[in-house]
């Protein structure tokens, strides 16, 4: 709505003879307007003074009053041009006019690609972080109107499944002991185990290293000896991810897999090996990437296997010939970043199609007060481990609350506490998880969000969530004589809502909604102390339950393009 009126307004700007660019600001003061234009620029470039351009400007802009929707009166105030709203227009247009989401197509397809787990290794912190990134963005960008497809590469082949299957290998009663495991998480712990031992060895003995090596060739091969025992294994962990999945409340239109893709990749590299693209290197093929400003990378290696890299070119052959996206975004960690130059590079000349249309969104580190993690040695935050953590914390600041569910309500708000944590901050920055700070009612948390929720809820059940006040005063009604400058801010900040979600789609950031969110939700407490709502007269009251009904409409708007799903009550 406000970006709307900004527009309307650097439009008028530009037709009073301003040129270059326009940018419109908030003024210091409330009494001051609500946007304002400095004529700094513009006065330097025509040798001329600010006060008098800006004087000169609001005489020529005063046609723009009654043509501009909600704009009341144009006023010059020194060096600026302050532009002021009609307070009732904008109290009408807000509260009858909120549209949390953009459901309008813009005829745009984006694929995102998260989450990305290796079968027969841990889901951990890391690929938490990515999995609640991808599906928040994903939401953001559908409510700026792009058609989104949820993509998961998951990689179940490779030299990780080779270390794992040679630990499992290595266990007497084989058979036995797996009959023995009754549960998934069960299952995903003997996984564990055995892919550390693997990879132990893998690094320690040359004999050992060999040997995994053989079972990787195996695994390419599809060897029938072993194929029974890879096809029970990597069933267990896409179950395992499927219940992850779901509790985290994410899904997938279309799950990728390695083992789909080796094949082609192959063929790509030795198509292309003639062609220059691609070089031989001893006995492996590689991408002489010093050419161009990159690294030298592996594509396929010297036992004939195609590495992560070629493997990548296949996927993007299957993703455009599938789905046909204007752009595809792969939220990967940001070690990853020289790894997805290369292979873009790649790309542009074995996929022309693909030029300017793949994207690395890269994420940050998560560590604990322990440091990094690393699956290899066992030192690994696991994803379940640490929703439970935060899930006990959660029902412990509960024990004493007696409301309804107490066991779903504390899910939902240690989920909240998760989500909000992860995406609170830039995607690209580090983060250390504070488990005290994430489940914190009084700070920058999820929960903290989701209580001035369940608090609005608790004030509209108190006035019969104005059902009788709107009789009074009609749907449209119940406007007082003056909106005060406290309403009117609250009023405001809730117009900025549509250009939040836009700008969040346009960055590629989901912390930009966060922020918005943590703001008005402030915004919103402040008021409630100093504006009374149950105690206020009757127009009084029934405009002030209009206007917080419309910060929990945003509010709950907000959280669920997080991904974060609100209580009633807390």
């Amino acid at each position: 709505m406000l970006s709307e009126l900004k527009q309307q307004l650097i439009k008028a700007l530009y037709s009073a003879g301003v040129t270059g660019e326009i940018e419109l600001v908030v003024p210091p003061k409330s009494e001051m307007g609500e946007f304002a234009f400095g004529c700094f620029t513009f006065a330097q470039k025509n040798r001329l003074s600010p006060p008098a351009v800006a004087k000169e400007l609001s005489e020529g802009l005063q046609g723009a009053v009654g043509k501009i929707d909600m704009l009341e009166k144009v006023e010059a105030n020194g060096p600026y041009v302050n532009f002021y709203l009609n307070n009732k227009l904008l109290a009408e247009r807000v509260l009858n006019n909120i549209k949390p989401e953009n459901k309008e197509k813009n005829g745009k397809k984006v694929l995102i690609e998260f989450a990305q787990p290796n079968t027969h290794k841990a889901f951990h912190i890391g690929h938490l972080r990515g999995t609640i990134t991808g599906e928040s963005l994903s939401r953001v960008m559908e409510a700026a109107g792009y058609d989104v497809v949820r993509a998961n590469y998951q990689g179940d082949v490779g030299m990780h499944i080779a270390k794992c299957l040679w630990g499992i290998l290595q266990i007497r009663n084989l058979k036995s002991e797996i009959r023995k495991l009754s549960s998934i998480n069960e299952k995903i712990k003997f996984l564990g185990d055995a892919y550390v031992a693997g990879a132990t060895a893998f690094e320690s003995d040359e004999k050992i290293k060999k040997e995994i090596e053989e079972i990787n060739n195996r695994i390419y091969g599809r060897d029938l000896e072993i194929k029974e025992l890879y096809d029970e294994t990597r069933a267990w962990s896409l179950e395992y991810f499927d219940g992850i999945y779901k509790k985290l409340d994410t899904h997938f239109d279309r799950f990728f897999f390695e083992s789909e893709v080796y094949k082609r990749a192959s063929q790509i590299v030795n198509e292309f090996l003639p062609k220059g693209v691609f070089a031989f290197s001893e006995n492996a093929i590689i991408y002489r990437g010093e050419n161009e400003g990159l690294h030298d990378r592996v594509f396929q290696t010297g036992a004939g296997n195609p590495t992560y890299e070629a493997k990548d070119l296949a996927l993007a052959e299957l993703q455009f010939k599938e789905f046909s996206p204007d752009q595809i975004i792969h939220v990967v960690a940001r070690e990853q970043t020289e790894y997805f130059r290369v292979v873009f590079k790649v790309l542009e000349k074995t996929l022309p199609e693909s030029l300017g249309k793949e994207r690395h969104l890269p994420y940050g580190w998560v560590s604990l007060k322990s440091g990094k993690m690393s699956s290899r040695t066992g030192q690994v935050v696991l994803a379940e481990s640490l929703m439970d953590e935060i899930n006990k914390k959660v029902l412990g600041i509960m024990e004493k609350s007696e409301i309804k569910n107490k066991e779903a309500v504390a899910e939902k708000i240690s989920l909240g506490a998760l989500k909000y944590s992860f995406l609170k901050t830039g995607i690209g920055n580090d983060i250390v998880f504070d488990m005290e700070e994430s489940v914190s009612l009084s700070g920058d948390s999820g929960p903290y969000l989701l209580y001035i929720v369940a608090r609005i809820n608790s004030i509209l059940r108190k006035t019969g969530g104005g059902g009788l006040l709107a009789k009074l005063f009609g749907k449209t009604g119940g406007l007082p004589e003056k909106v005060e400058d406290r309403e009117k801010q609250l009023l405001i900040k809730l117009a900025e809502f549509d250009g939040v979600v836009l700008k969040a789609s346009e960055a590629k950031d989901p912390s930009k909604i966060a922020q918005y969110l943590f703001t008005l939700a402030q915004m919103f407490n402040n008021f409630y102390h100093i504006s009374p709502i149950l105690k206020a007269d009757k127009k009084s009251k029934a405009f002030r339950i209009r206007i917080i009904k419309a910060v929990r409409e945003v509010m709950v708007s907000g959280l669920n393009l997080l991904g974060i799903e609100t209580v009633e009550e807390m």
